[in-house]
């Protein structure tokens, strides 16, 4: 299809479309660069993003820990657990791509590195996860010792276990071959009480209001990073302590 990845979005198949706060898929492929190669999509749910990634010009691979709720015709998704090694070869992608996964995962560094380790040198992982830095995030923390996007409503209602800042990332990137590029936050937002995101159509006076406000680690709702493969050492020693 001669369409923007924006495009591919909107048209995405409605049984297929985001299950995410508003903007997300948006902000993460607006990271991809050229759409050409190999992608794998890691978390590929009910595959509306490996649909967009296809129609894009990518080839695509698509795993998931429930591959029977995958629901694109003629494309195919396998079992993955992604808290365990990939089946992959390394070297294998030139992308990929986990959009709202990384904070489900019980060991999002194994992930990372598996990530890495089966992208091609200069390849980039792509991935989206709540912010927790931002400024109504932090009050949340004060306030009630939570963080929006881990209450009790998201770990039951969707395993949410692993808040995941960037700092965390950057030190993971020290301990492997990898560099952050580039980080985007979907919008100026928080979720409700409840953990629920805020659908409000881009409308409305208080949508208005945040729109004025500078989009950025203090105020962005989700986090979408772009980590690229490098070829350079990993820069720590792992389990050392210097003294």
């Amino acid at each position: 299809m001669d369409m923007s990845i924006d495009e591919l979005v909107g048209a995405c198949p409605k049984y297929a479309s985001p299950q995410t706060a508003p903007g997300v898929w948006e902000t993460a492929l607006s990271l991809l660069g050229n759409p050409r190669g190999n992608a794998l999509v890691a978390g590929a749910g009910r595959g509306g993003l490996s649909w967009v990634l296809a129609n894009a010009g990518f080839q695509v691979s698509s795993i998931d820990l429930h591959p029977g709720h995958f629901k694109i015709p003629g494309m195919a998704c396998t079992f993955a657990d992604l808290n365990a090694p990939l089946s992959f070869d390394s070297n294998s992608f030139d992308r990929v791509i986990a959009i709202e996964v990384i904070e489900h995962l019980e060991n999002p560094w194994l992930f990372f590195r598996e990530a890495l380790r089966v992208l091609k040198p200069g390849g980039d992982l792509i991935f989206s996860t709540p912010n927790v830095e931002s400024l109504p995030s932090r009050w949340c923390y004060f306030r009630q010792g939570l963080l929006p996007y881990f209450r009790e409503e998201s770990f039951v209602g969707c395993y949410h276990v692993t808040p995941i800042p960037s700092w965390s990332v950057e030190r993971c990137c020290r301990t492997t071959s990898a560099e952050v590029v580039d980080i985007r936050y979907s919008r100026v937002d928080w979720s409700r009480a409840n953990d629920i995101p805020r659908y409000d159509g881009n409308l409305g006076l208080r949508r208005k209001l945040l729109n004025l406000l500078p989009l950025n680690k203090l105020t962005g709702e989700i986090a979408c990073y772009r980590v690229r493969k490098t070829a350079s050492q990993p820069r720590m020693d792992i389990g050392i302590h210097h003294e």
